[in-house]
């Protein structure tokens, strides 16, 4: 097969009102596997663990976490988490074994539930039991390290670490995780969103120090490590880069790019949305402010991401709609080749038990996957190598994925809009396009709780888009 394959899909709609009117023009979405855009081959969607919730909360599940992460077949784990990684430790001296603990005892009332009298309600996920997830699942570890919130002044009968402790302890998790484990892992983040209010009485300038430092005294034990330091705007990346660039491997940044949705669903419908403008900040900041050695070796690391809108505007239920957005994030960061992975926000939230459920919520009580959680699991089953040009407009959102080497094409289609969509696929030239499977996950409208993910049967070239959807075929192409 040529390697400068230009594949066109051309796809017709033409709906009728009950009249028997045409109500939509042609949509035309023109595919190019001669144009890679970023490689995916190690399928770069993973996902947050919750350390206080994946261990001993949910011991009746009918699947745990080892089991729905292979289901949904994310490749990065972040652990313990995000913001309560700052008030986690992995042992205690003289830290031969996995035996979690708290850095410090403020603020645990953000965490209802989880802790009564400064000690853990439930048995929480440890470090040895997070590793033989990843193990099982085949996934990468990703870890976070406590490394801030040493400068908030306890009040009596609290206590903080150190930031001498908090090095300390970075250290000998590094010594325990590489040198006693041989665990191998690679991915150290210094702090969780360490520019956020939560991180009392720090700057930017104390950030950059204490990531020196951590940097120094964890790689003293381990040179291979990547450390990677966090951050939100120009600013502030601009100072950890300027200031910390000789001693980092990589920077994230948490990606919540849902904005002025001031009316929900109906906003990012009727118009083209930029999902990732959080990361195109930080890689904007990256290009500019680091060196050409420094860019020669860093990606970015999209920590956290999702579907949360911080704003209130659009209410974060666990629906059709957060589906969509969010599998239409996921394939925008896919398409930015100096992002290594991003990890979803996350497994199950402290009220993982309420209903409905949250949109940052990917998998229940049970270990049943939510439909936040099916825009991850499409993304994963259906990847291949690398993630190719693709065109396309109005309601109808389209990326696609090939695997050169098999000659195996991905095809995803949003159908974001009230009204099915009939489609008519038109693949001219030499090249024989042949479905090999089709499936599609669709619900009743944007507010569905319990969209439907069923495979369908495509024999010919005309599909039809259900309303508020998403549907993803896989081709072999061959010579014509």
């Amino acid at each position: 097969m040529k390697k400068n394959l230009l594949i066109t899909a051309t796809l017709v709609l033409f709906l009728f009102n009950s009249c028997g009117h045409r109500v939509s023009d042609a949509i035309a979405i023109t595919v190019y596997t001669d144009s890679i855009v970023s490689d995916v081959s190690k399928h770069p969607v993973g996902i947050n663990l919750n350390f206080i919730m994946d261990g001993g909360r949910f011991p009746e599940a009918k699947k745990n976490v080892t089991e729905a992460v292979k289901e949904l077949g994310t490749k990065y784990l972040r652990y313990p988490g995000g913001e309560k990684s700052d008030l986690y430790l992995f042992s205690i001296p003289p830290y031969e074994e996995s035996h979690t603990s708290l850095a410090r005892t403020i603020g645990l009332d953000d965490y209802p539930g989880v802790f009564k009298d400064g000690e853990f309600v439930y048995d929480p996920l440890d470090f040895d039991e997070f590793m033989k997830v990843c193990r099982d699942a085949g996934a990468e570890p990703v870890l976070v390290i406590a490394a801030d919130n040493y400068l908030r002044k306890p009040e009596k009968g609290e206590r903080v670490s150190s930031r001498e402790a908090l090095i300390k302890h970075a250290a000998e998790w590094v010594r325990y995780a590489n040198i006693k484990k041989k665990y191998n892992v690679r991915y150290w983040m210094i702090g969780n969103e360490s520019w956020n209010k939560n991180n009392e009485n720090s700057t930017v300038d104390i950030y950059a120090q204490d990531v020196i430092d951590f940097s120094k005294t964890m790689k003293a034990v381990d040179p291979s490590i990547l450390v990677i330091p966090n951050g939100d705007s120009d600013e502030f990346f601009k100072a950890i880069i300027t200031k910390a660039g000789d001693y980092i491997d990589r920077l994230c940044v948490s990606n919540y790019g849902v904005f002025n949705f001031n009316a929900g669903y109906e906003s990012y419908k009727d118009t083209t949305r930029c999902l990732i403008w959080p990361a195109q900040t930080a890689l904007n900041a990256m290009n500019k402010y680091a060196t050409p050695e420094q860019l020669g070796k860093w990606k970015l690391i999209v920590a956290e991401y999702g579907t949360i809108d911080w704003a209130g505007l659009w209410h974060g239920t666990n629906d059709m709609g957060h589906a969509i957005v969010n599998f239409d994030m996921t394939g925008q960061l896919l398409l930015e080749p100096q992002i290594e992975f991003s990890c979803f926000w996350n497994t199950r939230w402290l009220n993982n038990e309420e209903q409905p459920q949250t949109d940052h919520d990917a998998i229940d009580s049970n270990g049943n996957i939510n439909p936040t959680g099916y825009s991850l699991l499409i993304w994963n089953q259906f990847m291949g190598d690398k993630m190719i040009k693709s065109e396309s407009k109005g309601y109808i959102i389209s990326y696609a994925s090939y695997s050169p080497q098999k000659d195996q094409l991905f095809v995803y289609l949003i159908n974001k809009g009230d009204r099915e969509e009939n489609v008519n696929i038109v693949i001219p030239g030499k090249v024989d396009a042949k479905v090999v499977q089709c499936w599609e996950y669709f619900g009743k409208d944007d507010k569905d709780l319990a969209p439907v993910w069923q495979q369908r049967d495509v024999k010919d070239k005309d599909i039809t888009l259900k309303k508020y959807s998403i549907t993803v075929i896989e081709y072999k192409l061959t010579e014509g």
